[in-house]
């Protein structure tokens, strides 16, 4: 059975918006940047904390809750194997 995904918009402002913990609980990308901040895309599970990955996030959006999709805008990462989901 496929755990249940949401996807969320955040923002970061630290120079390297990797997340603190690897693997995080999902895919994610860089959406965006500016002068101070960064746009991150990440699909995690249901009751997955967001600060446990990027403590300094500050949650614009979340949306899109299911299985994760991947598109030509946001594809999988090489470091997101097939099987993923069944480890975490």
């Amino acid at each position: 059975m496929s755990k249940e995904y949401w996807r969320v918009r955040f923002f970061t402002d630290c120079d390297d918006p990797r997340p603190v913990v690897y693997p995080p609980s999902g895919p994610y990308w860089i959406s965006g940047q500016g002068d101070d901040y960064t746009i991150l895309i990440a699909w995690l599970p249901k009751k997955s904390d967001l600060k446990k990955f990027w403590p300094e996030a500050r949650v614009d959006e979340w949306y899109g809750k299911g299985p994760i999709e991947f598109t030509d805008r946001f594809p999988r990462p090489e470091y997101w194997k097939e099987n993923d989901e069944a480890l975490i």
